[in-house]
């Protein structure tokens, strides 16, 4: 099974680099009922949809390993290190 998600880009990649092929993309509260329009289907349309998403405000920063492993929670995981 094939996957269009490369058909379609958002500005908020470049700015996180390459950290995952995948990113997601954060849709602002005023744009979700837009994004969530189940005839929202043609590609034009999508991709007209997400350049008016505003870019992202993700700072993207270096945390330990313990990030890792869903057994792992709280707030310390976020920490910077290095």
């Amino acid at each position: 099974m094939g996957s269009d998600r490369d058909d379609f880009h958002h500005s908020g990649h470049r700015r996180l680099g390459g950290i995952h092929e995948r990113f997601p993309v954060i849709i602002p509260k005023e744009l979700q009922g837009q994004w969530l329009d189940p005839t929202m289907t043609d590609k034009d349309q999508i991709q007209h949809f997400l350049t008016a998403v505003p870019e992202s405000v993700l700072i993207p920063r270096i945390v330990g390993k313990d990030v890792g492993s869903v057994r792992n929670d709280g707030p310390q995981l976020i920490q910077p290190v290095g």
